[in-house]
């Protein structure tokens, strides 16, 4: 069948020790690997304070401010024709299936255990739940997301790798057991990876100085997030009714885009507070704009059994 095709979506925060790993992968002589690193949008997210940034961006690359090099061998915005000072203005997969002919099948890996949106990504389904169109992708490009390995818990996975077969597998699944850190890699500046950057200075201590380097206040959520009350921070806002609401925009959503999205997300959250104030509270309107992402999702009432709803009871019952 010839070599196994893989792709890689490099998203320019990535831990070193994955770095390296995923170089060592691409090196196999049974590996043919398509490496892209492509201008698209994340997030820095700071004691509430959000703000996105364009990852490998040719701004901050004039400015010494990647943090690190792309590497000579990837796939860049310039391929495509594309600005690279510029968010790519399609879906990622829409560029990974560039070239690919006929109906095309991405099979991951996926431990569903480890959230509850990866979970309900393979149950909703009746018949094959573990082939799913990946999110906003257009109709017209045939590519499925193949979930086959999806019940898998972490030490499954580990001990097929290692005990069954003896292959080797990344440095840092060891650290983080030796540190007691988060098992997860990825971008670890958005709202909820973030919550433990700590675990990036144990684990990968030169790559918290590379992320400080590009974005140094994100210093203030490891020294202070421990101490910090973010109920109390939501409630500050939401006890001042709209004019809170307004506040917490200027102080928190500081990215010209994103505000604006923001906005919009508040104006229909009020025409449905004004029918439902108690199914739609400003407590739960501002808990979205602080930690959620409200940009791409639709206004939803409070749900039973979240943090929101308890307080909401709780508010009632006074």
């Amino acid at each position: 069948m010839g070599p196994v095709k893989v792709i890689f979506r490099d998203e320019e925060m990535v831990s070193p020790m994955v770095l390296t790993h995923v170089e060592k992968v691409r090196n196999y002589d049974w590996v043919d690997m398509e490496w892209y690193c492509l201008p698209s949008s994340a997030e820095v997210w700071v004691l509430g304070r959000r703000e996105y940034c364009l990852l490998w961006s040719h701004y901050r690359a004039s400015e010494g401010r990647l943090t690190r090099d792309m590497p000579s061998w990837a796939i860049r915005a310039e391929n495509f024709g594309l600005s690279p000072s510029e968010p790519i203005p399609e879906h990622y997969d829409y560029y990974m299936m560039q070239g690919k002919v006929g109906r095309t099948a991405f099979i991951t890996g996926v431990r569903a255990n480890e959230s509850m949106m990866r979970y309900r990504s393979l149950v909703q389904k009746l018949h094959e739940n573990y082939i799913v169109t990946p999110y906003r992708l257009k109709r017209s490009i045939p590519l499925r997301f193949a979930k086959v390995i999806y019940d898998w818990t972490t030490d499954d996975v580990l001990k097929f790798i290692s005990e069954e077969h003896g292959a080797e597998y990344c440095e840092y699944y060891d650290v983080a057991a030796l540190t007691g850190s988060h098992i997860r890699v990825g971008i670890p500046l958005h709202s909820v990876a973030i919550r433990r950057l700590g675990d990036v200075v144990a684990t990968e201590p030169e790559f918290y100085d590379q992320l400080y380097r590009c974005w140094p206040h994100i210093d203030a959520q490891r020294r202070i997030w421990a101490d910090f009350n973010l109920e109390k921070h939501i409630m500050q806002y939401a006890d001042d009714g709209w004019d809170g609401v307004r506040r917490c925009l200027e102080e928190n959503i500081v990215t010209p885009g994103l505000n604006t999205r923001a906005k919009a997300y508040c104006a229909e959250f009020r025409r449905k507070h004004t029918k439902d104030p108690r199914s739609y509270p400003l407590h739960w309107l501002i808990r979205n704009l602080l930690i959620s992402e409200f940009a791409s999702r639709a206004v939803t009432p409070i749900g039973p059994g979240t943090r929101a709803y308890t307080i909401q009871k709780e508010i009632e019952s006074e």
